[in-house]
């Protein structure tokens, strides 16, 4: 806060002069005295005062009679200029009119009679400096207060937008679950009931023992895999969240993607997909886990399969960028919104294009995990009738030179 200035206004210099040093006396160095012969002084006096950022005034103390402007004019000035000022009139010829005049227009705090005594002077300006540093710290408190209310304010906006986003993950997340059980419900359930149905059967036979065909054990073989594979990927997710242990060795990676191709050719063959590559030869060896990284192309492959019409064809791809393996898997499908795209790598995420299978999501999330685990990121660049772009990158294997 500013240091608190009180104006004395006479047009007699002997009570300016007392006025001056009973104040001195009664409020010491706390507050700045200036002194003014006549109005139009006391009004620069005062504009200069308050153009400055070293002091504020706090109290003013004008004689009634005076050349030009009255007391009673001088003090609603300086009201209009400064609503806070507190103004005391002192005079011994006022009349009621003049002091009713000063309570209206100028907030005449106190009227001084003359002859004044020290005592009258002492007492009513402490109490008038007190109560106006009073209004002011209350003033500031006010000011400070709403700031910080504004600023809670702002802080409680942010924190309800966090908290409605948050909850809208949840719901999200919780929608997801759902759709979650309801697959593994879904593909664990149905063939459990083939199964079941085929037991019964084999029950209702009088003969013992009971005849069971080839047919029906490759059938409970083919089931009971799937049941497998889907608990394998469950396994692999929980295992994921405490982070792969990688087996990591020198792998060809050409060689590898032809291993995957012949492996797969049942099911290529089935859908009538044409695998195409492009893997020189020539390209730098990579470190990684060859059964995860198996475990990525399949499930990258086998996605393009399951989500798209038998036809499709999909091409492997891989070039060096930037001191790292840039490797794709592309097809010629049917394509993945756009704003799908970058939630396909998350846990338990189908996207809308599944054809066969409810699946459980879980494919392109152990994706993300195992390339996240060797160093490298994966993507997918894709649109509607665009195809679909898969991508992810690898370390180069940097064999010691000796």
């Amino acid at each position: 806060m500013s240091k608190p200035v009180v104006i004395c206004v006479d047009d007699e210099p002997l009570v300016l002069e007392s006025l001056k040093i009973e104040l001195k006396r009664v409020l010491g160095d706390a507050c700045l005295i200036e002194t003014a012969e006549g109005s139009e002084e006391a009004l620069e006096i005062f504009d200069e005062l308050q153009n400055s950022n070293e002091y504020e005034v706090a109290l003013v103390l004008a004689d009634y009679i005076m050349p030009g402007l009255k007391g009673d004019e001088l003090l609603e000035r300086i009201h209009d200029r400064s609503p806070q000022t507190l103004n005391i009139m002192i005079s011994g010829q006022a009349d009621l009119e003049a002091v009713s005049h000063a309570l209206r227009s100028a907030r005449l705090y106190r009227y001084i009679s003359k002859p004044w005594t020290p005592e009258d002077i002492n007492l009513t300006i402490v109490e008038a400096v007190q109560r106006y540093l009073q209004e002011r710290k209350l003033e500031t408190q006010a000011e400070q207060l709403s700031s910080l209310n504004q600023s809670l304010e702002v802080q409680i906006q942010a924190r309800t937008q966090e908290l409605e986003q948050k909850m809208r993950e949840l719901e999200r997340l919780s929608h997801l679950k759902d759709e979650f059980l309801h697959a593994v419900t879904h593909d664990l359930r149905t063939p459990l009931m083939g199964s079941l149905l085929v037991f019964r059967r084999l029950h209702k036979q009088d003969c013992d023992p009971v005849e069971l065909s080839r047919t029906i054990i490759d059938r409970m073989i083919e089931s009971n895999q799937r049941q497998l594979k889907l608990l394998d990927s469950l396994l692999a997710v929980q295992l994921s969240e405490h982070g792969f242990t990688l087996s990591c060795e020198s792998i060809d990676l050409a060689k590898l993607v032809h291993e995957i191709e012949f492996d797969l050719e049942p099911i290529l063959s089935e859908n009538r997909v044409t695998i195409e590559h492009s893997i020189p030869s020539e390209l730098p060896l990579i470190c990684a886990d060859v059964i995860q990284l198996r475990r990525v192309f399949e499930n990258l492959i086998t996605n393009a399969i399951k989500h798209n019409p038998p036809g499709i064809t999909v091409n492997i791809s891989a070039t060096v960028e930037h001191q790292t393996l840039m490797c794709r898997v592309e097809d010629n499908g049917t394509g993945i919104p756009e704003q799908e795209c970058e939630l396909m790598f998350e846990r338990y995420q189908q996207g809308s294009r599944a054809r066969r299978s409810l699946g459980v999501g879980l494919g392109l999330y152990l994706c993300r995990q195992i390339i996240q685990a060797h160093g490298g990121q994966i993507g997918v660049v894709s649109g509607l009738n665009q195809g679909a772009k898969f991508w992810f990158t690898l370390p180069i294997y940097e064999t010691s030179s000796t």
